[in-house]
């Protein structure tokens, strides 16, 4: 008999099993956020275009509502202008658009979200001489008095069709005089003021006989809202350059990019070239400030 069979237990006791050990999950990379889009519709007579950005304006591409035609601004942007037309709607993933004006109503266009909208604004409020109205040196306050002048003899020109546009923000800290758009093309203004007499010959410009580079800086700024213009509107445009010249002695000028203001008017208008239509559609696009603001 075992003398120490009372300090054992009855049953033998079941081995302890070891611990178990999770193993930490390798950590996944967060997934990548989709991207916002800025939606712009834009409407101009049969025109129905739903214009698509990213936050910092870098243009996607459009949707033709009457076509329903999606297209891309360039071979590169093609990936997210499908993503921003499938999240218009779970109706629209993926997108398969069917082709006819009869598709139009099929075709969502919610308002987007107040967070995702860039606002772009109207440069038709622009008043004229607006970059520097508020400087105190005298020689702008006599610039600001020859745009006013300028401005006056374009608002003339309405009634044969032209448009004109005041303080276009070709940079931050440059804009074009005046923008005007008509049956005869585009011409970019620059207005100055001038108490000397100024002389003009091909694009050499003396005022008190001091050589200027007026017309070699207009015709850079009218060169760059040409490429402007024309990649918002998706044709061919060209601006044409003109100096127009308020002078309390006189301008003489047989360059045709350097006129005295009171002959402006005759520089710009002439036999149409372009139709009311043309007219209507390159203001339009002008007019938004960010034609201009993409590119600064």
């Amino acid at each position: 008999m075992d003398p120490f069979a009372w300090m054992k237990p009855a049953t033998e006791p079941e081995a302890i099993s070891s611990v178990a050990v999770t193993e930490r999950p390798e950590p996944q990379p967060a997934p990548e956020q989709a991207p916002t889009f800025v939606y712009n519709p834009w409407k101009l007579k049969e025109l129905r275009r739903l214009y698509i950005n990213l936050p910092d304006g870098s243009k996607v591409g459009y949707l033709d509502l009457a076509t329903l035609a999606a297209v891309p601004e360039s071979g590169d942007t093609a990936g997210l202008l499908r993503q921003a037309l499938a999240g218009l709607s779970p109706n629209t993933q993926p997108f398969t658009a069917p082709v006819g004006p009869a598709a139009v109503e099929a075709v969502p266009t919610p308002a987007p979200r107040a967070s995702q909208v860039v606002p772009w604004l109207d440069l038709s409020a622009n008043r004229p001489g607006q970059l520097i109205e508020n400087l105190d040196d005298t020689s702008y306050k006599a610039g600001v008095a020859g745009e006013q002048r300028t401005a006056g003899v374009l608002a003339g020109l309405e009634r044969e069709g032209y448009r004109a546009l005041h303080s276009v923000p070709l940079s931050p800290r440059k804009d074009i005089d005046h923008l005007v758009i008509g049956p005869t093309g585009i011409h970019a203004v620059n207005t100055k003021a001038s108490s000397y007499e100024v002389t003009a010959k091909d694009e050499a410009v003396y005022a008190d006989g001091y050589r200027q580079k007026w017309i070699e800086s207009i015709g850079r700024d009218a060169g760059l809202a040409g490429e402007y213009l024309a990649r918002a509107a998706r044709m061919e445009l060209e601006v044409q350059p003109l100096v127009a010249v308020w002078s309390t002695i006189g301008v003489t000028s047989s360059s045709p990019y350097l006129v005295a203001g009171e002959d402006l008017r005759a520089a710009i208008a002439g036999a149409p070239v372009f139709p009311t239509s043309w007219v209507d559609v390159v203001y339009n696009i002008a007019r938004r400030s960010d034609t201009w603001t993409a590119n600064h």
